[in-house]
């Protein structure tokens, strides 16, 4: 899959017409892909590698294409954690010994969902309606989920420029699929190459994925964090570009009691219904006051300390925004 949307509609036709060849149910005649296959364990350790700082106890996990559920075992041996494998292959009797569950297709999962991680390693590049296949399985995970995608890079191995397995009806770069999951409401987070298939298939390109958030989303995550921090009403202390940048634009959402600024150039500005003003220690004590200002934050903090303000009720943007 080329990285411009013209190229990427023509070669993929080009490969599903190659791959047409293929007979009717394929897929669900193969099985024993992993048996003698050498370097098992360099491929599922870097993989594992990979996804362990993910894992935590207690989290539901869909596999998609888990074979004979060799992966899924080494997961559930490094946490607790509940692990669904879909297969269509007969190497799906095989994974159910070791995983949760395994299901054959993706028909009866949705009564299984949500899930907190999704995991495809070398599957996309098999299926024909990516779009199609990448939403649904965003409707499958969290809002806060997790989605891991490995396929082969380019044609999987630097020294080849096209990779003509029969079954690969797509080939990725990284700016190709980082436009099909922006499309499908999914960010990457990470994305790295030079991960291990196999001897053959030795580049391959690896995304960490989560769903994007819509800005109602983002402003209510915000908000919250202002609430948790500041816990009620709050002083502003700067009137500078931090300030018009991060809080001027939520003035009217934010229970703020006044705003101040010890430079006289910037008193008597009027944002919203708050007229600029020095602060005054009698009338707004015990408020929690938000240095809005990262450069001068050190300075503003020190002229606060002066003036008889707790330390303990200063608060910096970085710890909203951080």
């Amino acid at each position: 899959m080329a990285d411009d949307s013209h190229a990427f509609r023509c070669q993929t036709c080009a490969h599903v017409w190659q791959s047409a060849r293929l007979p009717a149910g394929y897929y669900a005649a193969c099985a024993g892909r992993n048996d003698q296959c050498p370097d098992l364990e360099k491929k599922y350790a870097d993989r594992l590698n990979g996804i362990a700082r993910y894992l935590r106890p207690g989290l539901r996990i869909l596999e998609i294409g888990c074979a004979d559920g060799a992966l899924g075992a080494r997961i559930k041996q490094h946490s607790a954690v509940d692990y669904i494998g879909i297969e269509p292959s007969p190497d799906a009797a095989l994974a159910a010994h070791r995983l949760d569950r395994v299901e054959r297709s993706v028909a009866g999962v949705p009564d299984l969902a949500p899930f907190d991680l999704l995991l495809a390693f070398h599957v996309l590049e098999h299926i024909a309606d990516i779009a199609a296949e990448i939403s649904h399985w965003r409707s499958l995970c969290r809002p806060d989920a997790y989605l891991i995608i490995e396929v082969p890079h380019r044609s999987g191995n630097r020294l080849l420029s096209h990779d003509r397995h029969p079954e690969h009806l797509h080939q990725f770069s990284l700016a190709s699929l980082t436009l099909l999951l922006f499309r499908a409401g999914l960010s990457i987070i990470e994305a790295s190459t030079g991960h291990f298939e196999s001897a053959v298939y030795n580049d391959s390109l690896r995304v960490f994925a989560r769903l994007e958030t819509t800005p109602e989303q983002r402003l209510t995550e915000l908000l919250s964090r202002f609430a948790t921090l500041l816990n009620g009403p709050f002083v502003i202390y700067g009137v500078g570009g931090d300030f018009c940048n991060y809080l001027k634009p939520l003035l009217a959402q934010l229970p703020v009691i006044a705003i101040c600024d010890s430079a006289s150039e910037q008193q008597g500005k009027i944002f919203g219904r708050h007229r600029v003003a020095a602060y005054d220690p009698a009338a707004l004590a015990g408020l929690p006051i938000l240095i809005a200002s990262t450069r001068h934050a050190e300075e503003i903090q020190k002229n606060l300390l002066a003036q008889g303000v707790s330390p303990s009720s200063m608060f910096r943007l970085e710890q909203i925004y951080g």
